[in-house]
């Protein structure tokens, strides 16, 4: 089937984006992919933690066309709209989008249920909506009316695949970090047939049900939110192992391992503390470990001085945004990345064109330009180096309150213990 736009949208999904996640993160695992389905429709329902950049850590780990339903107030304004219809990326609504609006979502299906009878793939975030904490939170039926759909439009021939996506970061925030992409096992649609022609809302639920327990094999998943203070604080905030925090079999197992060692007062403690830290914004890893210089710090202090210097004026307006603009934390990443791949890359471009203004040869030009994009993956690292850390401005600021944090802390650095050694 001939598509629309098709060579646009391989050039910005895997030659923009895909060679800008190299450069923004340090690494990208995927596991599962060779479980993926051949040959037929895929419904990918992936966790929804980090804002838009969940979508391009699937678009960017597969191969086949894939359409996103996306929030439609995204589409705005119009030639934004285009931008991303061009991407093939689909608007849904909401209720606070109105009514009529609302109803425009049985068009949407519609096309959905079409790109999937031509064997192609559409994402749907069924939670709904982003939030940073590791954890699957409760499905919409949206992907399930898609998924009905399809198969009963085509007298449950289509043989849909629902594959379970998660995606798993060790910091959100940031980039520089490590991302674990894990595909699960595909979940035919028919499998439903028979419940759902008797009741479909039953069969609604079951599909939910299943999907969702399959997705929290799949992160890092704290099932009580009540006790999700706990959980990060001992299994995120404290592990300095990093690929373990993205490894859900590891995480997971010790998230089912403190259950024996919770009580009341530990999940108060555990409640003060984070908020203590957030309403301080000190990170508790800072706390606890301090701000760590390597060998490699050293060995690289030039590139990483180079890359500071480099890039700090071309950062300035995503610093404005975050700090002022802003306020959704889930947004970070996202503005961090387009900055990498949009903003950076022009100041580069400004700064070779002033030098070649200046009469500066162009090997020295040429050689900027190539130092620039080299150490630009560096300016992470540069510039926590370079930076006063959350904790230190903290304990210059406010000693006491950072004496309470780092008490509190130990609490639990000795609980963990405990709890690792545990059989």
């Amino acid at each position: 089937m001939r598509r629309k736009n098709y060579l646009w949208y391989r050039f910005w999904r895997h030659t923009v984006v895909g060679t800008g996640l190299k450069f923004f993160y340090s690494s990208v695992k995927v596991r599962g992919k060779e479980n993926l389905p051949k040959n037929k429709p895929i419904l990918y329902i992936p966790n929804h933690q980090n804002s838009f950049m969940d979508a391009l850590h699937v678009a960017t780990t597969t191969w086949p066309v894939i359409y996103f339903l996306t929030r439609a107030e995204a589409f705005k304004p119009n030639i934004v709209g285009k931008f991303l219809w061009s991407l093939y990326m689909l608007p849904v609504y909401r209720v606070r989008d109105g009514l009529k609006s609302v109803q425009k979502n049985n068009d949407i299906f519609e096309l959905c249920i079409q790109y999937l009878k031509n064997k192609d793939t559409v994402l749907v975030f069924a939670e709904a909506n982003h939030n940073l904490k590791r954890r699957i939170r409760s499905l919409s039926k949206g992907f399930t009316r898609v998924a009905f759909g399809a198969e009963e439009k085509f007298d449950w021939e289509l043989d849909l695949q629902i594959v379970p996506v998660g995606i798993n970061y060790s910091e959100h925030q940031t980039g520089g970090n490590m991302v674990q992409v894990n595909y699960g096992d595909p979940i035919p649609a028919k499998k439903y047939k028979s419940v759902y022609l008797k009741d479909e809302k039953a069969a609604t639920d079951q599909m939910k049900q299943d999907v969702s327990e399959a997705m929290k094999k799949l992160v890092f998943h704290v099932e009580n939110l009540e006790e999700y203070p706990v959980h990060k604080i001992l299994w995120d905030d404290l592990e300095p192992n990093r690929n373990l925090v993205i490894n859900p079999d590891v995480a997971n197992e010790r998230i089912s391992k403190t259950d024996s060692f919770l009580n009341e007062e530990l999940i108060e403690q555990g409640k003060k503390l984070d908020a203590l830290a957030e309403k301080h914004h000190v990170s508790l890893r800072e706390v606890a470990y301090g701000k760590q210089t390597t060998a490699k710090d050293i060995l690289l202090s030039p590139f990483y001085t180079f890359s500071f210097l480099n890039n700090i004026i071309s950062y300035q307006p995503v610093q404005y945004l975050i700090n002022n603009v802003i306020k959704d934390r889930a947004f970070d990443a996202s503005i961090k990345f387009l900055a990498s791949v949009f903003l950076f890359p022009a100041f580069y471009g400004i700064a070779s064109l002033a030098l070649a203004l200046s009469g500066i040869d162009s090997i020295w030009i040429w050689g900027y330009l190539l130092l620039s994009i080299l150490t630009a993956p560096l300016f992470v690292r540069a510039k926590k180096l370079f930076t006063p850390s959350s904790s230190s401005s903290l304990k210059k600021k406010d000693p006491d309150t950072y004496r309470e944090i780092k008490e509190r802390l130990t609490t639990f650095k000795d609980l963990r213990e405990l709890i690792l050694a545990k059989n």
